[in-house]
């Protein structure tokens, strides 16, 4: 399940075709994975988290996203497959429905937005199968640090946000707790990075950024 936040423009044309509002309270289940989606959700305010369960005790998390007019659902509508992810509401969370057909109609009446669309949810793949592929074949060492760096650099409007707590972080990088605070500890330990209320630090962004890229000489 994609998402990305839309111009006023858009907003308004989808509007146009939702019903009442509602709300989720936090803690609330806006998606569940795998059952059918029969309409779009445009979250109007109110954060989210994304989750994937492969049924054996484990989950992957994404990540926390901060809504502000996102739609939700794009790649089910489009290929008619049951949700990819479970999708928690965070904190109280506002939205809208939209009808399948009209998001549909809409797509085919505006072709810029049919490519604006298509554009989006390509540059959202090729970011998560990067993110993924990383995790697969690149140590966990790796992937927090290049997470780290890439959080201090904030030149990446689509990255999820980190979760506050080690155990969610550590479901984020598809590891166990233990694993992960062993890692970060070692980080920390070759004065990489550093633990702060608001997450993981870099001490040094030019020595983080050239631990990142010894992997490459591996």
């Amino acid at each position: 399940m994609f998402q990305y936040h839309f111009s006023t423009n858009l907003v308004e044309q989808l509007l146009s075709f939702a019903g009442n509002a509602f709300v989720h309270n936090k803690k609330d289940v806006l998606i569940h994975q795998d059952e059918p989606l029969t309409k779009l959700i445009l979250v109007r305010s109110g954060t989210v988290s994304f989750s994937y369960d492969v049924g054996n005790g484990r989950r992957l998390l994404l990540g926390q996203l901060d809504c502000n007019n996102t739609l939700i659902g794009e790649i089910e509508a489009l290929n008619n497959q049951p949700c990819i992810y479970t999708v928690t509401c965070l904190s109280d969370v506002q939205y809208n429905l939209i009808e399948l057909k009209h998001w549909r109609q809409l797509l085919l009446d505006k072709p810029e937005l049919s490519l604006y669309t298509a554009q989006t949810i390509a540059a959202k793949f090729a970011e998560n199968q990067k993110i993924n592929l990383d995790k697969l074949l690149l140590p966990l060492s790796y992937n927090i640090a290049k997470d780290c760096l890439l959080r201090a650099e904030n030149n990446n409007p689509t990255l999820l946000r980190a979760y506050p707590t080690v155990n969610a972080e550590a479901e984020r990088f598809a590891t166990t707790e233990r694993a992960y605070r062993r890692v970060v500890t070692e980080l920390v330990d070759k004065g990489l990075i550093v633990r702060s209320s608001e997450g993981l630090k870099p001490v040094d962004l030019d020595a983080l950024e050239e631990f990142v890229d010894s992997f490459a000489q591996i």
